[in-house]
């Protein structure tokens, strides 16, 4: 109102002077103008209302903390396959560096040892069970003879030891027999030893004899070069001695031939004797005798015939010795399984490390070759010790791994700091990559971005207007236009977004520029900056 006022005021002069006033006075009349004018200058003038600064407001909203690392890629899942058998390579298919799938065969075997001793280790059982039958059968014939003997116990004491007289003597006839076939094998092998040893003598006396044989008659051959001295009548002895020698040398060797014919054939007469048989005869007839004894015993006494037969420690033993040659043949039979079936990826994957060489024999427990998973891998980071408490088990990520993007996911961290190559300290995190596929390569190099912390619905501020102190975190605030400087407290921080935990309400106006010179209590007209 009063600039208004006075710039009517002046028009009115101004006019007056254009009618009345002299030119001397219109001078000051223009001094008093542009005083005016400066006046109403100042009064509109940013003096009024200070400096204009960009602001920006606090709002509520999401906040990402990253942390940005890179890391060599591993494989969770790895496993060395072992030789099941003792047997030569026929084919060997794993090659370090390739791809295999579960089920590929990679090691075939050639099983025909393999099948030689099952087969050996089947007779062997057959044999052991032809055994324990044989024995069975004996102690069924021993029981039948306990039970006829306890039947004729029942009628007649009398009986029952007539019967144990003729079983002695029985048994007594049998033992001669056997003692008799024992010295008579041990007379047929010295016999067979002596006659072995004439037969070696006889042999010795045709060598000698022929050699002599054949010295003669080079002798009588070349006797004109042997016996150059002699005269045609001496020569002529010499001669019919010779002849005489080889005649008689010639009648010799037949002799000892024929001899020798006889004493092969004396040796050939000269059979085994049933040793075994007569054993078992003596046994059963002593077993036999024994249940006579038990049964005439009982029939004394009027009880009960003891149980006749095997025992049951004798079954337990032959049960034992069946199983362990079933074992036998079933591990066998297991090995030729093995070894036709090969050894097979059991899972998808990289053959990492290969022992085997086709035409080699394997040896059973020793080491084939390394298969790695390239479905459960991960990614091994280092991380600072000063970082490490970012690290939570669960924190998502993504990892890059040349041109392919995969999600990821905290899945472990070690409980110690070891020095890296530049001796600071630093952690193990392992990343677990969710999302594998067929560009995953096991030791190559890949970039990880984890989401280290996150907090939603909070106050937040752009990074940059954050100023740091002796005190801490502060922030230049505008609040009734003037310049405030504010103390706060901050959370999680990402690139661009910093959490306000303490010392702002949403909608205050915080200074945006903290390169310009801001005072605190200085006057200063707010300018958003999104509006600027």
């Amino acid at each position: 109102m009063f600039g208004k006022k006075k710039v009517v005021e002046e028009e009115e002069i101004v006019k007056k002077s254009k009618k009345k006033l002299p030119g001397w006075v219109i001078v000051p009349i223009l001094v008093v103008l542009a005083l005016g004018f400066w006046g109403i200058s100042a009064l509109s003038s940013p003096k009024s209302s200070g400096t204009e600064l960009s602001v920006v407001t606090v709002k509520k909203g999401d906040v990402k903390e990253t942390y940005s690392a890179s890391g060599k890629v591993e494989s969770e899942k790895e496993k060395v396959f072992y030789s099941p058998v003792n047997a030569p390579i026929l084919d060997c298919n794993a090659k370090v560096g390739t791809a295999v799938k579960a089920g590929e065969l990679l090691v075939a075997f050639d099983t025909k040892d393999l099948e030689r001793e099952n087969q050996k280790s089947e007779l062997s059982e057959q044999s052991t069970k032809y055994t324990n039958q044989d024995a069975l059968e004996q102690s069924r014939r021993s029981a039948d003879a306990a039970a006829q003997a306890q039947v004729q116990a029942a009628k007649s004491t009398e009986t029952l030891k007539q019967q144990i007289a003729d079983k002695q003597a029985q048994v007594a006839k049998l033992q001669t027999a056997y003692d008799q076939a024992s010295a008579d094998a041990g007379a047929n092998a010295e016999k067979a030893n002596a006659l072995q040893s004439q037969m070696e003598d006889n042999l010795k006396q045709q060598s000698a004899k022929g050699v002599e044989k054949e010295n003669s008659q080079r002798n009588l051959d070349n006797i004109d070069a042997v016996y150059p001295d002699l005269d045609v009548d001496e020569r002529a002895a010499k001669k019919q001695e010779l002849v005489n020698t080889i005649n008689t040398l010639t009648q010799e060797i037949e002799d000892l031939k024929n001899t020798y014919r006889e004493l092969e054939g004396q040796l050939n007469s000269v059979g085994g004797t049933d040793i075994t048989g007569a054993a078992q005869a003596l046994s059963a007839a002593r077993q036999e005798l024994e249940a006579l004894k038990t049964s005439l015993s009982q029939a004394a006494s009027g009880g009960q015939a003891a149980e006749t037969g095997v025992t049951k420690a004798q079954l337990n033993n032959m049960a034992v010795s069946e199983n362990l040659a079933e074992l036998a043949t079933l591990s066998t039979e297991e090995l030729v399984a093995k070894g036709k079936e090969g050894i097979k990826a059991e899972f998808d994957g990289i053959i990492a490390d290969v022992k085997a060489v086709e035409g080699s024999a394997a040896v059973q427990g020793g080491e084939l070759f390394t298969l790695v998973s390239n479905q459960d891998v991960s990614v091994k980071l280092q991380v600072s010790a000063n970082d490490f408490d970012k690290m939570k088990v669960g924190n998502e990520a993504t990892i890059k791994l040349g041109d392919s993007n995969y999600k990821g996911v905290l899945k472990e961290i070690d409980k110690i700091a070891l020095p890296n190559e530049k001796g600071n300290p630093v952690i193990g995190v392992t990343v677990h990559i969710e999302n594998p596929d067929e560009n995953i390569y096991i030791g190559v190099t890949a970039k990880v971005s984890m989401i280290v912390a996150e907090k939603k619905d909070v106050l937040y501020l752009p990074s940059e207007v954050v100023n740091t102190g002796t005190e801490g975190d502060f922030v230049y605030i505008v609040s009734g236009g003037t310049v405030k400087k504010q103390m706060i407290e901050l959370g999680v921080n990402s690139a661009s977004r910093v959490e306000v935990t303490a010392g702002l309400s949403e909608g205050a106006q915080v200074v945006a520029d903290t390169m310009g010179t801001i005072k605190d209590g200085m006057k200063v007209s707010a300018v958003k900056e999104d509006t600027k």
